[in-house]
């Protein structure tokens, strides 16, 4: 399909008016939960879960369990909620609670409490219905940017480098803009998130720079795709994370070892300190917390590199890293693997960005989780793609 023909459908998507569009999901909505029924089942204990229930719990709401499909976690307690197994949860509080998915993969636990016959609804349901409190979360928000940003969110639409690219950005608009899981394509399998086999070319002299590096995730990732690399520079923030890198490089072989540089430091536009958010988790963050880190710029801790390959999963940060890496990547064109699902203008002004820095990338967006999770923009260079 031509860029004129995806403008065109981008046009009709734009044209709802966006108060017709909550109401219309409110209704929706009102239909499953009449305005006192607050009896929730949260389906997913894990960190979405529990962030729901304090918030829900902050204004008064008192979920009655939790339920996951994890064995491990039946029987216990998560802040003092009982975690049952589905069936469990179904039988005690199926005719009078309903089912709210708090699990970022939804999809098959959506279709498996459906089989059940239960009353379920979404986590970005369930945030529309207490936007106050649940929002905004990372890409997810009521859809007053879209319509607010509608020029900037049709020129990114041109960026895209091909039909995958603009139906997906297309699909993530209109879904953003009703919730409607309908409208969104089966996602890619996780395995490939950042090294795709499809996109780019991989150099035997990669040297990647790894900015969230977390607990080495990815750099195991890319040993998975491709062994040979010139050198691993990989930034953390989080000392708990740091530690457990440090603990999985320390069990690579030595002549491995001495390819890769941790360093402890956020990213962003300017050198300074930041506060922190220190999870000891993939959900560590700056701008908010108890710690304090130094930030640095690419550009300053990238002077002596020639970077191949830039990573960046860094919760939000990343317009502001880029930003500080805008000469680095200028120079050296590496290919470009960033994250635009923490925030929701990240979709469309990330890729305008990245283009801004040069001509001479090609983009490609590709989803791996469902809704609108582990949304990932690649740029590529015209002599890297494949």
């Amino acid at each position: 399909m031509d860029k004129q023909s995806y403008q065109s459908m981008l046009d009709q998507i734009l044209s709802n008016q966006i108060n017709d569009l909550i109401c219309r999901q409110r209704s929706r909505m009102g239909q499953i939960l009449s305005s006192d029924d607050n009896n929730f089942v949260l389906f997913g204990a894990g960190r979405l879960g529990r962030n729901v229930l304090a918030s829900l719990r902050n204004i008064n709401i008192q979920p009655v369990a939790f339920a996951d499909n994890n064995p491990q976690l039946w029987e216990t307690e998560r802040d003092g909620l009982r975690v049952l197994f589905p069936e469990q949860a179904a039988n005690e509080f199926g005719s009078s609670a309903v089912f709210v998915v708090t699990i970022y993969t939804s999809a098959p636990v959506l279709q498996q409490l459906k089989d059940m016959g239960l009353k379920v609804i979404s986590f970005p349901e369930l945030a529309w219905r207490y936007p106050d409190i649940l929002l905004p979360h990372g890409g997810l928000e009521l859809p007053h940017k879209i319509f607010a940003q509608a020029d900037e969110v049709r020129h990114t639409l041109s960026l895209w480098a091909d039909d995958i690219s603009c139906r997906e950005y297309l699909a993530q608009i209109a879904w953003r803009i009703s919730l409607d899981s309908s409208l969104l394509p089966l996602h890619l399998p996780p395995q490939e998130t950042y090294f795709p086999s499809n996109i780019y070319r991989y150099l035997d002299n990669e040297v990647l720079v790894d900015c969230g590096a977390f607990t080495g995730d990815t750099i195991r990732a890319y040993f998975q795709q491709q062994g040979s690399f010139q050198k691993i520079i990989a930034v953390e923030p989080d000392l708990i994370n740091c530690q457990q890198l440090e603990v999985f490089i320390s069990s690579l072989p030595s002549s491995v070892q001495k390819k890769i540089e941790i360093k402890q430091n956020a990213v962003g536009a300017k050198r300074e300190i930041v506060w922190f958010n220190a999870t000891g988790s993939a959900a560590s963050s700056v701008g908010v917390g108890d710690f304090q880190v130094n930030c640095i710029p690419l550009d300053d801790f990238l002077m002596q590199e020639q970077p191949t390959l830039i990573k960046m999963d860094i919760e939000g940060a990343e317009v502001e890293a880029l930003v500080g890496g805008e000469k680095t990547i200028r120079q050296n064109l590496p290919v470009l693997t960033i994250c635009v699902y923490h925030c929701q203008e990240h979709l469309w002004k990330i890729p305008a960005l990245i283009k801004s820095f040069s001509e001479s990338y090609s983009l490609f967006l590709r989803r791996y989780s469902d809704e609108c999770w582990e949304l990932v923009c690649y740029a590529v260079p015209k002599e890297r793609l494949i």
